[in-house]
């Protein structure tokens, strides 16, 4: 029997990590059942602990409980009610479970008529005599289109609840407290936490901890020790080393630091179904590895290369395109992207080098295990020129996760700048937001071209003409929305600047500044001129600058500054109830 038979009759840890593809059996859990598999996947969440405490509140009181349990498509509903019946029966028996809002439990109606079946006992008219108590499983769309099919009016009561707990819209101050309705909302948490000391995410790090701790009962561990230790591809199987480069806390500190920057950057919502889903694309390139294909290219040892390269952790995380929604955004903080003199000399004397071993294990020694299949390659050979580029975004993909070589690689100063204002903001922390107001401030009065202090250019046609338009706009600073979080570390919070400013002497006008937002605004203080499709994107931030602008002193005073020779010339126009309007130079 030839090494190639040997691989493909032997059993492959591939077939256990697949259990974390989207597409697996196990990735949509049944809130009625739960096997060892999903007991020992389960991670605390704050969201728990919200619902528990719901439970405990309501499960024994003697009159009708609604709790509606939101969110959206794979964030943890099922898995969550699954794993509170087994951990909770008493209370959680007091309840009927309804978790799917959009299936029908008639084969001749549709989801809609059982849904109105299982909520006529909290119509206005049974609520106080029904004593019927349901967790109510919805996602946020299902449950607007469910108030909105309501023309008869039978649910003010929930429909004044949801408006007053803020479910639907994006209040301030939410108010979920009331006798007969509770809601604990997916939404209104996130993936990561926010804290003084910085940006983490206890939950995708318990995430990792159950995929790769070394215990009895993590069949993923006992699955690799008994696959890859004796397969006869372990030194070079990219699948075994992506697995041992996950067991490094390194490592998963920075794909999480990596993949939070993504989701802020793209505004990204990662369901835990799409974050497994993810683990899975980054330790199994299946574009060269798949248990399924008899293609003598999938087997390890007949990888090239190149494959082998592509197929490593830091490449998958960055460089996979068209496989998963998590990924494809991935490319805005892939490190490549990263340009300045440092890197640009490292890169050229890195492809004018042969010992390219040496310049990678020097920063990276303690991940040699990484370069058994390259590590005889002669480099020197022109024909080489693709594995080198391979290995070259291997080199800087590696120490962008595990922060090395920050000289090369420097820290994205305006996200982190934008997420210690997040976290200021969150926490009502005024004296750190000074700066932050006074950005926004600044660049959205320079939206339109550059001004002096408190001057605004007015916005029409031609960008180019050497004619400016310029009115004086006088804004303050309003903090009367902040929140008042007295906490350290925080699991739910706005993931947005809700800033607001006051004109025209009375009216005050609400921005709600993103990173990507930020990031513009900042680029337009150093004279950037927001292009057509910056202004289709960001349709909410024109009508804050049109408001603005209407508080300004254009309909009594106008400058126009003259660009169009070597010296600039300013004219007033200005416009008197006694004398109408006068126009002079300045």
């Amino acid at each position: 029997m030839d090494s190639s038979e040997k691989t493909m009759k032997q059993e492959c840890f591939v077939n256990t990590l697949s259990r974390l593809r989207e597409s697996s059996k196990t990735a949509v859990v049944s809130a009625n059942f739960s096997d060892p598999y999903t007991m020992y996947m389960h991670v605390n969440r704050p969201v728990q602990e919200k619902f528990v405490s719901v439970l405990k509140n309501t499960y024994n009181t003697n009159h009708s409980e609604l709790i509606l349990l939101c969110g959206s498509v794979g964030d943890g509903k099922s898995h969550m009610l699954s794993y509170c019946k087994q951990t909770y029966p008493e209370m959680m028996e007091s309840f009927y479970v309804h978790n799917d809002s959009t299936a029908s439990l008639y084969i001749d109606k549709p989801a809609s008529y059982t849904l109105m079946k299982i909520m006529d006992a909290f119509t206005d008219k049974n609520i106080e005599t029904s004593n019927s108590k349901v967790i109510l499983a919805i996602n946020l769309g299902t449950l607007s289109n469910f108030l909105e099919a309501d023309t008869k009016n039978n649910f003010l009561l929930l429909k004044e609840y949801i408006d007053r707990a803020g479910i639907l819209d994006d209040k301030q101050e939410k108010q979920d407290d009331d006798r007969y309705f509770h809601c604990v909302n997916f939404a209104d948490y996130h993936l990561y936490e926010l804290s003084s000391k910085g940006i983490s995410s206890q939950y995708i790090k318990g995430i990792f901890s159950k995929i790769v701790q070394q215990k009895s009962d993590n069949i993923f561990y006992n699955k690799y020790c008994a696959c890859c230790k004796e397969c006869i591809s372990k030194s070079i199987c990219p699948i075994k080393i992506n697995y041992e480069l996950l067991s490094n806390e390194a490592v998963q500190n920075g794909i999480i630091r990596s993949l939070i920057e993504s989701i802020v950057k793209n505004k990204l919502i990662v369901s835990t179904r799409s974050l497994l889903n993810m683990i899975y694309e980054i330790l199994v390139d299946e574009r060269h590895f798949d248990r399924g294909s008899l293609e003598p290219r999938k087997e390890p040892q007949k990888l090239t290369s190149v494959a082998y390269c592509q197929s490593l952790l830091p490449n998958t995380l960055f460089g996979k395109r068209y496989s998963s929604e998590v990924l494809d955004a991935m490319r805005v903080v892939d490190p490549m992207q990263i340009r300045n003199e440092k890197i640009d000399d490292f890169i050229v004397f890195f492809e004018n080098t042969e010992d390219i071993m040496q310049v990678i294990l020097n920063d990276l020694g303690e991940f040699d295990f990484v370069l058994n299949r390259v590590e005889k390659e002669d480099f020197s050979d022109p024909s080489m020129h693709m594995v080198k580029e391979a290995l070259l975004k291997l080199f800087v993909r590696m120490c962008w996760i595990t922060e090395t070589r920050k000289d090369l690689l420097p820290d994205d100063e305006d996200y982190y700048e934008y997420m210690d204002a997040l976290y200021a903001w969150n926490t009502g922390d005024v004296s750190k937001l000074k700066k932050i107001y006074a950005i926004v401030e600044k660049g959205i009065l320079s939206w339109n071209g550059h001004v002096e202090k408190n001057e605004m250019q007015l916005s029409f046609g031609n960008s180019k003409t050497p004619y400016h338009l310029v009115q004086t706009v006088k804004i303050k600073k309003v903090i009367d929305n902040l929140p008042k979080e007295n906490r350290d570390t925080l699991y739910s919070f706005k993931d947005e600047l809700k800033l607001r400013y006051g004109y025209n002497t009375s009216e005050v006008a609400e921005i709600d500044v993103d990173y990507t937002l930020f990031s513009l605004l900042k680029r337009v203080l150093n004279g950037y001129v927001p292009s057509i499709n910056d202004k289709r994107v960001n349709v909410k931030c024109m009508e804050f600058v049109n408001k603005i602008s209407m508080g300004g002193s254009k309909q009594n005073e106008l400058f126009i500054r003259d660009f169009s020779q070597k010296e600039s010339k300013e004219y007033i126009l200005e416009y008197d109830e006694a004398f109408g309007y006068t126009f002079e130079v300045s």
